[in-house]
């Protein structure tokens, strides 16, 4: 029984890599790959509410709690309508 050869992954660009190259140097396909994690340091009462988070909602990371927060804190941001209040109201002349 033969074993399996392990190939080692070739960087490409930044979050793929491709399969090792083939004799003839042409790469096969890229694959996607996870983004790399960085370390963060969070308080221990942080902490627990990330845990509180991730058990309320059935997350399996850290990362998609953070992430349910961020879009959470999005959809209630204020709206940026009246903005510009010195433009002039528009009106349709019909050419549109």
């Amino acid at each position: 029984m033969t074993k399996a050869k392990l190939l080692q992954p070739v960087r490409s660009g930044p979050g793929t890599i491709s399969p090792a190259r083939a004799k003839t140097g042409k790469l096969s396909h890229e694959v996607p790959v996870r983004e790399p994690r960085a370390p963060m340091q969070v308080l221990r009462s942080t902490k627990q509410w990330l845990d509180q988070i991730i058990s309320e909602k059935k997350f399996r990371t850290y990362d998609e709690a953070i992430m349910f927060l961020i879009t959470e804190r999005q959809k209630h941001l204020p709206s940026d309508f009246g903005i510009f209040p010195d433009l002039p109201e528009y009106v349709c002349d019909g050419e549109d």
